[in-house]
């Protein structure tokens, strides 16, 4: 790609706004998954974000706030729900080796561009499924899910799954452009926290919602 130096400087600066420092290697997996993000949203429609320094802030960064927000605990199985273009899992898994991720993507080419990017950029204890929370749910045996993290979909589209998939005080954590209402939350769930973050080059505001299973 061009200009990697570039992006190599705008990914070190922008996550230090935020909070977070990126180690080199975890750098290079970053431009490596942008270049194969712009490859095949040529032919697949991952994202309308098509600028490089775009991508870093405004799918990289802002997928990356929920570090900020939040502990994932050590070895946590974390579940993506409308992965997409892998956002916000694989920023996550790049930054945390450790988590455990599965990206659920109902759209078959998007989950094939996520296996490719697992692939290329070598990372493990991470795998997709080809469905919907819904379907996920109905699996004969799943293991309990220590988080479900929620960028392209609204809370209210895994309300009824999270519980039976989360463990005992298990979290949602939920990316969006405003504070979420008491309503919204329903009886089986509770905030936790709520940050807000200001995402670098004026690319506008992100809520990091943090809410927690009740316990019966």
């Amino acid at each position: 790609m061009e200009h990697e130096q570039e992006l190599h400087t705008l990914i070190v600066s922008s996550a230090k706004e935020i909070g977070l420092t990126i180690e080199n290697a975890q750098i290079w997996q970053f431009i490596r998954y942008l270049a194969q993000l712009i490859e095949w949203n040529k032919t697949i429609n991952l994202t309308a974000i098509t600028e490089p320094n775009e991508i870093i802030i405004k799918h990289f960064i802002d997928s990356l706030a929920a570090l900020v927000a939040t502990s994932f605990p050590e070895q946590a199985l974390v579940l993506d729900v409308g992965s997409g273009g892998g956002f916000p899992g694989i920023p996550l898994k790049i930054m945390r080796p450790d988590l455990q991720l599965v990206l659920i993507e109902p759209v078959q080419k998007k989950c094939s561009f996520l296996n490719s990017v697992i692939g290329l950029l070598k990372l493990r204890g991470i795998s997709t499924f080809d469905g919907t929370i819904e379907q996920y749910a109905k699996k004969p045996l799943h293991p309990t899910v220590d988080m479900i993290v929620l960028r392209a979909l609204k809370f209210e589209d895994v309300r009824k799954h999270a519980p039976t998939l989360l463990a005992p005080r298990g979290k949602v954590v939920l990316y969006r452009a405003e504070a979420i209402q008491n309503h919204e939350l329903g009886d089986g769930f509770h905030l936790v926290n709520e940050t807000t973050l200001l995402l670098p080059q004026a690319s506008g505001k992100r809520v990091i919602t943090v809410i927690e299973k009740n316990n019966s």
